[in-house]
């Protein structure tokens, strides 16, 4: 597996950030853990699995053509 970084409105350094395994094409994002139990039983997360908040622009950083990072 080969991740890529694809961008982040803070640059390589902070949070939130979306990367891309360039073996499968998939999007990883890294953001701030939902912990909130209420808001973790309105979504019904399954064991094994979390979520994270991330803010709307980190989506600026997908391609628009679905094969290329972003900026």
């Amino acid at each position: 597996m080969r991740i890529t970084f694809a961008g982040g409105p803070t640059g390589q350094g902070g949070s939130p950030r979306l990367y891309r395994d360039e073996e499968s094409g998939d999007f990883i994002v890294q953001g701030y853990v939902v912990s909130d139990p209420d808001d973790l039983r309105q979504m019904k997360i399954p064991g094994g699995e979390t979520v994270v908040r991330v803010p709307a622009s980190l989506f600026d950083h997908l391609p628009k053509d679905g094969a290329r990072g972003g900026s």
